[in-house]
């Protein structure tokens, strides 16, 4: 071929390599999907030979074929070596791969975990939390509370924590522990903690439980209790015998009546009942022989609260009779008995007996009532605080104190005694404050035989014979007290009787205001004696007190009468 013609052959292939490029370039930059993703390649145009008109257009996208560096060359015309250098330089430049992304399977979890976390604690509504954490026990429900802030402000909701709490203790309001013979249960706004029941809860978890059927329940489901460390007891004389070796031990006495149960308590234990509604009611603790329960030596910080104690002998018995007691205080104890409902069906021996020297106990809150003798007995050195009290309805007196018994008595409520309402003989001692005495069949109070209490601000009224009976030596001060509406005299003092009447409203008596006959003695001063039947005050048969100081006045017979 000519020289000529080669040059005109070469041009044309030129062009047209031209024109194709130009195609591709154009189809490529007008597709966006494409020309995001692609790179941008420039082709270069090949050189010249006489086979590149005869020879198809090569695609750009063709596969690159290595040739090892010691494949020869053809040994065809130098135009096809030249080709195959100019193939082998597109090919590399068709060839060239995008830079990829690169990032590690590492970063790839921490980016889902992140979302995930963003999406779990400020996506999900409070009340699918709420519910979830309805399903976990106390300790699991702190451990959620310490993984993040949310957590934290979502598992102390107080119905989550009064839900808890109800299952595990039974109480209608959160109970608190603030000191170990002080038991309360917190009441609406009086509260001061944010949370009550989940305080309550923190306070109370030391406790033993005695739950029957609890035991074994809780042994044979210990998965599903796992966030869960209570005991179980079945009787309560298990639950006594595992707590001497604890330090301030508590026990739990659940719902039911327990019978049988020989309690000596000479530890410094608590023992609470735990019962929805009215707890005391709930929970029973009922013997037929010796005492319900006893309280001995070394029960200086002991605590029993909240429960009923009966106590109904078997008449075949062999014990004394002067044992027969529903609740027994010996000396060198200072327990507290609060909220307790005390029956005795016993004719013989008190429901209460406290006895003996430092017998100290304070007994508050309880009722001792329909009890088939005396209610309080208090003997033989022993003292003690009794407080807000309900003693009604006994067979005998509401309280009996003898043989040097000084207790403290203080705004209790003694009424409807088959008896007496307070008796104190035998050298019995006491201080009495604020009390409210009525309706009682013989006297209010009645002092006999040396005793000398000491009676301020009570309320002495309506009783079915006289209000204050002091007779057979007896002695006392009486001081400030409201003594009104009883049928017989208000005050009697009889048989060489030497009280102090001070200070006293005593009025609207059915019969006379003060009585003083068979050589009674007193001192009778700074009354206030007004509108009685008979005479304000009416002295007989060798009866020599001292009167001074008295404003009598509005009676309807005469103001002294001698």
């Amino acid at each position: 071929m000519s020289t000529s013609s080669a040059r005109l052959t070469r041009q044309n292939v030129r062009k047209t390599r031209k024109k194709n490029f130009k195609r591709t370039v154009f189809s490529r930059s007008n597709n966006p999907v494409v020309r995001d993703l692609e790179p941008h390649i420039i082709y270069s145009p090949a050189g010249s030979s006489t086979s590149g008109i005869n020879s198809p257009h090569q695609s750009p996208y063709a596969l690159r074929r290595k040739l090892s560096p010691q494949e020869p060359s053809s040994p065809g015309s130098s135009s096809n070596g030249l080709a195959n250098s100019e193939n082998l330089c597109s090919h590399s430049l068709l060839t060239r791969k995008r830079q990829r992304r690169v990032f590690s399977s590492s970063q790839s979890i921490a980016d889902d975990t992140g979302e995930a976390a963003h999406y779990l604690l400020y996506e999900l509504p409070d009340e699918v939390l709420l519910t979830i954490f309805s399903y976990l026990l106390e300790q699991d429900l702190c451990r959620v509370a310490q993984v993040c802030k949310r957590f934290h402000i979502i598992s102390s909701d107080t119905e989550l924590w009064k839900t808890l709490y109800q299952n595990v203790y039974e109480y209608d309001l959160p109970l608190f522990n603030p000191v170990p013979t002080k038991f309360e249960f917190a009441q609406g706004e009086e509260c001061k903690y944010e949370n009550p029941w989940k305080e309550s809860f923190k306070q109370l978890y030391r406790g033993l439980h005695v739950r029957p059927g609890f035991q074994e329940q809780y042994e044979n489901n210990a998965d599903h209790y796992r966030g869960r460390n209570i005991t179980y007891f079945d009787t309560i004389e298990a639950a006594f015998n595992y707590s001497e070796e604890l330090e301030n031990p508590l026990i739990f006495i659940h719902a039911g009546v327990y019978k049988g149960e020989f309690l000596i308590i000479d530890t410094n234990v608590a023992m609470i009942g735990a019962a929805a509604g009215n707890v005391a009611e709930n929970v029973v603790l009922e013997r037929d022989t010796e005492s319900t329960i006893t309280f001995v030596e070394g029960a200086r910080e002991s605590y029993l609260g909240y429960l009923t104690l009966k106590f109904t002998p078997d008449v075949s018995s062999s014990v004394p009779h002067h044992k027969h007691y529903c609740l027994e205080v010996g000396e060198h104890c200072s327990p507290t008995i609060d909220h307790c409902i005390i029956r005795s069906a016993s004719v013989v021996g008190a429901a209460v007996c406290v006895t003996g020297k430092e017998a100290e106990p304070t007994i508050k809150h309880c009722d001792i009532s329909d009890c088939e003798n005396v209610g309080l007995y208090i003997t033989d050195h022993a003292q003690g605080i009794y407080e807000e009290n309900e003693i009604s309805r006994n067979a005998l007196a509401g309280v009996w104190v003898k043989n040097n018994a000084n207790p403290i008595m203080r705004r209790n409520h003694i009424h409807h005694g088959r008896d007496v309402g307070v008796f104190t003989f035998d050298n019995g001692l006491g201080y009495f404050e604020t009390n409210d005495i009525h309706n009682n069949r013989i006297a209010g109070f009645e002092v006999k035989a040396g005793a000398n209490p000491t009676v301020v601000r009570c309320e002495i009224h309506n009783g079915q014979t006289g209000g204050i009976y002091v007779h057979e030596n007896g002695r006392g001060q009486f001081i400030e007290n409201k003594i009104h509406s009883n049928n017989f005299a208000g005050v009697w003092i009889t048989s060489h009787s030497n009280p102090t009447i001070r200070r006293n409203e005593i009025y609207n008596g059915h019969q006379g205001g003060v009585y003083i006959f068979g050589e009674g003695r007193g001192l009778i001063e700074h009354n206030n004696i007004y509108g009685n039947a008979l005479a304000g005050i009416q002295i007989r048969t060798n009866s020599d007190p001292i009167v001074r100081y008295n404003k009598i006045h509005h009676g309807q017979h005469g103001g002294i009468y001698v």
